[in-house]
């Protein structure tokens, strides 16, 4: 469904499983910034009713892209022309009741404000925002460790430990206690990483040292997110030598590691400057909740 035709204009198009093809080119022009939406078109083949992808296209051609969650929450405006992220933002707004109470925009700093900027002016406001740097480290290029063949894939028999630490760490990163505010989505979530695997866990005899997921995978690069040590364990070199185990993996399967971090994260942009990462692009992330 395009709604512009006008030469030069930017129209909004509704993508599906005929724009495959194309989807994918605009997003491979960086494979490592875009894994978690091209993670998702190789999942869904852009049919995922629960899912919305829209194009701003200008003669034609790509120059935006948005993925709306329906389940997830999960908004992604990608693309730099500024006409386009502006429809993308607009499309957006008109949207809203497509996606949950509670949702996230997530994606360049450029990107996200177009659209944060558009739902201000509506009168919504985010509940937390973050600017952030999205980081990198390509196959062979960590730094040297100590292997660690501790460090497991998370099983249901951990259930309780991951639902406690993540909500610890969702406090610490969020502002939020999701046991409080979402207890049975968040009990969902916890499922699911018991049962899909992409939690990973490294245990000694004082508990847990160290947890981190893996959020998107594809044959160009891995996303890893919810990195976390508890305080009390912190500054003893665990969540080093665990993320770099976990990189290490990654890069067996994928050309890159990256991930996003808070940008007045000191503690955390140093151990990811020490593993060998570097800053690729601005990133940003606003979280909402809207009026039931």
């Amino acid at each position: 469904m395009t709604i512009d035709h006008r030469a030069g204009a930017v129209a909004l198009d509704h993508l599906g499983p005929a724009n495959l093809v194309e989807t994918f080119g605009f997003l491979d022009r960086d494979p490592v910034l875009n894994v978690y939406p091209l993670a998702l078109v190789l999942r869904d083949a852009l049919a995922r009713p629960q899912d919305e992808f829209w194009a701003a296209r200008r003669d034609g051609k790509i120059v935006g892209l948005l993925h709306l969650g329906g389940q997830t929450g999960a908004v992604l405006p990608l693309g730099d022309d500024a006409d386009g992220l502006r429809r993308l933002a607009e499309c957006t707004l008109r949207r809203l009741s497509f996606l949950p109470r509670r949702f996230q925009v997530i994606g360049s700093r450029e990107a996200v404000r177009a659209l944060t900027g558009c739902l201000r002016r509506a009168g919504i406001g985010p509940r937390l925002s973050r600017d952030q740097l999205y980081m990198s480290v390509e196959r062979g290029g960590l730094r040297p460790f100590d292997r660690l063949p501790e460090l497991r894939q998370a099983t249901p028999e951990d259930y309780d430990l991951l639902h406690a630490s993540g909500a610890t760490l969702r406090l610490e990163e969020l502002e939020e206690d999701p046991r409080l505010d979402d207890p049975a989505g968040y009990a969902k979530r916890v499922e699911a990483e018991c049962r899909d695997g992409f939690t990973h866990l490294w245990l000694d005899r004082e508990g847990l040292c160290f947890r981190a997921s893996v959020s998107a995978l594809t044959p160009e690069a891995a996303q890893v997110a919810g990195v976390y040590t508890a305080p009390e364990r912190r500054n003893r070199g665990l969540a080093r030598r665990g993320l770099s185990e976990l990189c290490e993996r990654l890069l067996e399967k994928s050309r890159a590691a990256c991930l996003f971090v808070n940008d007045f994260n000191a503690p955390a942009l140093a151990l990811y400057r020490r593993l060998g990462l570097e800053v690729r692009a601005e990133w940003a992330s606003a979280f909402y909740i809207t009026d039931p």
